[in-house]
Order: C-alpha cells, then structure tokens, then sequence
C-alpha cells in the first residue's frame, strides 16, 4: 500500500480540510497505564500504516530505546479514516503525528494542541516532471499540470506564495496514479519527493522533481502533537520529554542507516502492508534529505527555529488558515537538546 497522504487523514494535505473527529475529545487526558517492570506504557499515534515512514520509531522500539527510557510505547498504525489530532484531544494517545494545516484547524475548532517538533523540515509536495522538465514555478508557463481535488487548496496556496497567475497554464484533475504522467497526458504531476519520485526512478524513468518547499511552500510536516496540559503536568511533562528524548536517538540511526529502517518496516513492523525493501530503502534515504538541514544541524533535530515557525505561520495563511506562533512549543526539544 503506497503513502496517499502526507502523515494526516487524506490522501494529501488539503489546508481547508477540517478535522474529522474520528474519537471524541476529554477535559483530561486519560492516565497513562502501569506496564510490566515498572515501566510507562504510553501511545504514540501514527499518521499511516507502518512504512518507511516510521522507521525512527522502528529503530526506538527494537534497539531498546523506549524500555531504556522506562516506557513500553505502543505504535498505533493511522490510515486514511484515522484523525490523528482528535486522537490527541482524547487523550488515547500521548504524542501523535500530524500537519501544522490539521491541527491548526483543529485548534481553531477548540482544540488544546501544541505542536512540539516536526520531522519533516520540509514538505516532501513536489511537482514531478518527465519530458519537459519542471525546474521552478516559472516552467509551469504553458505546460498541463495534474492536481488531485483534495490538494487543491494547497496548490493554491503554493500559487500565491509564487505569485503565480494560475491562467498561465492548464490543470487538469488526476487521481494518485501515475500514469497521466508516464503517458504525457500531463506535462506535471503533484506527488512526493521521497514516495512517488522514488517509485518512478525505481522503475527507470527520468524525471525532474521541483520540491514546493525549495520555491516559498514553507510548511514543516510529520509534526508532533501534544495536548497543551501534557505541557503544564510534570509527570506528562516527563513522559513526552522521555518519549521524544528516545525517538530522536531511534531517528538518528536511522538517518545514518535508511536500510536498517526500511528492513524494520518491510519485515517486522509493517510486514502485512507488502512493503518492498528497496523502495522503502530509497524512501528512507529520500526522507532524510526532508529531515537533516542546516537548522537542525545547528539546533538539532526536529527542532523549528522562530524564522521558520513564521514562515510555517504565513504558509498556513496564504491557505486560508489563521494561526499563531503559539501554536508550536519548542520546549521539549529545547530541553533535550541543551542537554545534550
């Protein structure tokens, strides 16, 4: 099963889509169960079924890391009808994957969320060229685009944030598969960098990948949510700080061995999904490129410096959504960080 949507419910990441209460919301997050050997068992709620994207998260459960931390983590797989921020709200998992856009709108709704990292610095959002190559929004004059429905919003965002005049050159609606594109149907197609860019040069095209992130679609994803009250209690503070503090050391080698976590996915944690290793393999190796930049370099990783929390915040905007800067609470990774 292929990645439809970029770590939220959805086949992509749609800014105007509200979220859909998949579970109910509480006043307070429900406590955490005792797990054998004086343990913490805690959810950590996934965006989609368990692929390559996770495969930090593989690496934090087989290598020890978790257990290490006095926790038994559970990972629950996400899928297109799971809504990872109601999950959040309910207090049935405490840290789930999400989107600035999703939880922003949850918020909005009266949600009490914080965003306290994001794995993805960059948006994997591409347009994915073939024979007339696509390089930066100024290539789209005169070609055939393909934009699924749900991504409308966001191409449109991305649009404006390019001063891009939509009437230079044609659109036309695809579905998630490929073919329009192989077949010259459309001169670009919307995809993702470390998914359907991977799946084509798998099977020897040339292509051409103009990430929107490279080109004003600023927008970090694969975000970690937490209640606001995880914040403010010291024994949920504690939890999340421990959890986040053995996922970082589990993504870390992961990014310094993709095929570790990509064996992980495709023999172990997502063994009934029929996973491929090699393309999980390239999409790890691609992820990285999403993940490592200069900031968290500097800052570390999952860390969003203020500039980018602003950029993320005018992003939101152009599609629509209005959030505060206050959204995201860097406070955990900060900690972890400084003390390391």
């Amino acid at each position: 099963m292929k990645r439809r949507s970029f770590l939220s419910a959805g086949a992509g990441l749609a800014l105007s889509v509200p979220l859909l209460s998949a579970c109910g919301s509480s006043s307070s997050a429900a406590p955490a169960a005792s797990a054998s050997g004086g343990t913490t068992a805690l959810s950590y709620q996934l965006s989609w079924i368990k692929n390559f994207q996770f495969a930090g998260e593989y690496v934090a459960d087989s290598k020890g890391y978790y257990s290490d931390a006095g926790l038994a983590v559970d990972l629950l797989a996400g899928g297109p009808n799971v809504a990872t921020d109601a999950v959040a709200e309910s207090g049935k998992a405490l840290v789930t994957q999400s989107s600035p856009d999703f939880t922003a709108n949850a918020v909005a709704a009266g949600a009490q969320l914080k965003i306290i990292g994001a794995s993805y610095q960059k948006s994997p959002f591409s347009i994915i060229s073939m024979a007339k190559p696509i390089t930066s929004p100024a290539d789209l004059a005169g070609k055939k685009i393909g934009i699924q429905a749900v991504n409308q919003v966001a191409w449109d965002a991305f649009l404006a944030l390019s001063k891009i005049d939509a009437s230079t050159f044609t659109q036309v609606p695809v579905q998630h598969d490929l073919t329009p594109l192989v077949s010259g149907e459309v001169d670009g197609f919307w995809g993702y960098s470390n998914d359907d860019a991977v799946q084509l040069k798998q099977k020897g095209h040339d292509i051409t990948v103009m990430l929107l992130a490279d080109h004003g679609y600023l927008l970090p994803t694969g975000t970690y949510t937490v209640r606001t009250d995880s914040l403010t209690d010291p024994a949920k503070r504690a939890q999340v700080v421990a959890f986040m503090k053995a996922d970082l050391k589990g993504w870390q080698d992961a990014i310094d061995d993709p095929a570790l976590g990509a064996k992980l996915a495709v023999e172990t944690y997502g063994k009934d999904n029929g996973l491929d290793l090699e393309a999980q393999t390239a999409s790890c190796k691609a992820s990285n490129d999403l993940m490592v930049t200069a900031e968290t370099k500097a800052n570390g990783l999952f860390t969003m410096s203020e500039a980018l929390i602003a950029e993320s915040v005018r992003t939101l905007a152009a599609g629509g959504i209005t959030a505060a800067v206050d959204l995201f609470d860097m406070s955990v990774l900060q900690e972890i960080h400084a003390a390391r």
